[in-house]
C-alpha cells in the first residue's frame, strides 16, 4: 500500500450526497482509519457511523473545511468546484481536495496535490480499492521531479515561492533546469532527462535553478527557487550564567556573518555538563529546537581539529562546540569560534530524498 504523503487518514473527511455515492464512500471510509465520514440526512441510520448533514453541501464546508486536512467527495466535480471556491486561500496552506466518481474508478485531486498531499491520497486509494488516480499536476504527469514536493520530503523552509511557477513550467517544458545542494544528495534526480545536477551553484547550461542549501539566497541570472533543508548542527559551549540575550544576539550574528541560513539549523548540541544551563535552556525552547547534551566519553572520543589543553584542566573535556558537531555526525563547516562567553562550531549533516517524493 503506498504512502498517504502528509495525510494522517484521522484528518480525513469523506463526503457524499447520493446512495450510490455512500456505497464508494463507506470503501474509502474503511482504508482510511479514523476518517470521518458525512453522508446526506436522507440515508440515516444506513451508515452507523456516518455524520449525517442537512444543510447543503456548501454550508457544511463552512464548518468542516477547518477541521480536516484532506476532503474526499465522492459527487460531480461541479457540486465540489462551486462549494470549495469561496474557501480557496493559496496552495501553501489550502488541504487537499478529490473527487471520486460514483462508481469509486477515478480519483481525481482538485487541491493541493504536492504540498496537501492530495496526489499521494489519490494513488492510495486508487491502489487500495482497484480504482486509477487521475493526476493532473504537470510534474506528476510527464515524469518530473516536483520542487515543492521535493522541498516538504525534506522539510525545507523556502523563503520566496514565487520563482516555483517558473522553475515548474521549465521542467514540465522539457527545458535545462539545474539542481544543486550542500547538504543533499541529489543523485536520484540525474534520472530525469531535464535535470542538471550541479557540482557548483553556478547556472551553466540551465534556465532555472533549484537550490537546496543551508546557505542564505544569492542572486542569479536565472529562476532560482532556494530551500534551506534542515540540515545544520550548532555546537554550542558556554560559561557557566552566560544569559539567553548574549546566546541569542551571539548565535545569530555567527549564522549571518558566515552567510547560513537560520531556517537550516537543525538541533544544538553541548556537553552534558551543561544540562542545566538556563540561558542555553531557553535559547533551545525560544527557537524550538532540540538541545541535545553529550556526556564526557563521547565528545573526548571524537577527532577535533582544535582540542583545548586548558579545556581539559577545566573540565575534562578537551572541546565541546567541535565535538558535539561531530557527535551528531555531521561534517565540520565552521571550526569553534569564540563569540564572548559562547564558544560556537558549525556542522552540516547529508540528507537524502526520500523515495516516495519522486515520480
Amino acid at each position: 500500500m503506498p504512502e498517504l504523503g502528509p495525510l494522517r487518514p484521522e484528518r480525513v473527511a469523506v463526503y457524499t450526497l447520493t446512495l450510490p455515492g455512500l456505497a464508494v464512500a463507506e470503501r474509502i471510509h474503511r482504508v482510511l482509519p479514523g476518517s470521518t465520514l458525512y453522508a446526506a440526512a436522507k440515508y440515516r441510520g444506513l451508515l452507523e457511523e456516518a455524520v449525517y448533514f442537512e444543510e447543503p453541501i456548501k454550508e457544511l464546508l463552512l464548518k468542516t473545511w477547518p477541521l480536516h486536512d484532506g476532503h474526499v467527495f465522492v459527487m460531480a466535480s461541479g457540486i465540489v468546484l462551486r462549494a470549495i471556491a469561496p474557501l480557496i486561500l493559496g496552495k501553501r496552506v489550502d488541504p487537499a481536495v478529490l473527487v471520486v466518481d460514483l462508481k469509486g474508478r477515478y480519483f481525481v485531486p482538485l487541491l493541493a496535490g504536492h504540498l496537501g498531499g492530495a496526489n499521494p491520497l489519490a494513488r492510495h486509494l486508487a491502489e487500495a480499492l482497484g480504482g486509477e488516480a487521475v493526476l493532473t499536476t504537470g510534474t506528476d504527469s510527464l515524469n518530473a521531479p516536483a520542487p515543492d514536493l521535493l522541498a516538504k520530503a525534506l522539510g525545507a523552509r523556502v523563503p520566496d515561492w514565487s520563482p516555483l511557477k517558473e522553475v515548474s513550467a521549465l521542467l514540465v517544458d522539457g527545458r535545462p533546469v539545474g539542481f544543486w545542494s550542500d547538504c543533499v544528495d541529489l543523485s536520484p534526480l540525474g534520472r530525469y532527462p531535464m535535470v542538471r545536477v550541479l557540482k557548483e551553484p553556478r547556472p551553466e547550461g540551465v534556465e532555472g535553478m533549484v537550490l537546496f542549501t543551508v546557505r542564505k539566497a544569492f542572486p542569479l541570472p536565472v529562476p532560482a527557487l532556494f530551500a534551506h533543508p534542515p540540515a545544520l548542527v550548532l555546537g554550542i559551549g558556554c560559561n557557566r550564567g552566560t544569559p539567553l540575550e548574549e546566546i541569542r544576539r551571539e548565535v545569530f550574528a555567527f549564522l549571518e556573518e558566515g552567510g547560513f541560513a537560520r531556517e537550516s539549523l537543525r538541533v544544538l548540541a553541548t556537553a552534558e555538563l551543561k544540562w542545566d544551563e538556563a540561558g542555553l535552556l531557553a535559547f533551545a525552547e525560544e527557537v524550538g529546537l532540540p538541545l541535545r547534551f553529550y556526556p564526557k566519553e563521547v565528545l573526548n572520543a571524537q577527532r577535533i581539529p582544535n582540542p583545548s589543553e586548558a579545556v581539559f584542566r577545566h573540565t575534562g573535556l578537551w572541546g565541546v562546540a567541535e565535538a558535539a558537531v561531530l557527535a551528531e555526525g555531521a561534517r565540520l563547516l565552521v571550526e569553534k569560534t569564540k563569540r564572548g562567553n559562547l564558544t560556537l562550531a558549525l556542522g552540516v549533516l547529508s540528507l537524502g530524498i526520500p523515495e516516495e517524493a519522486l515520480p
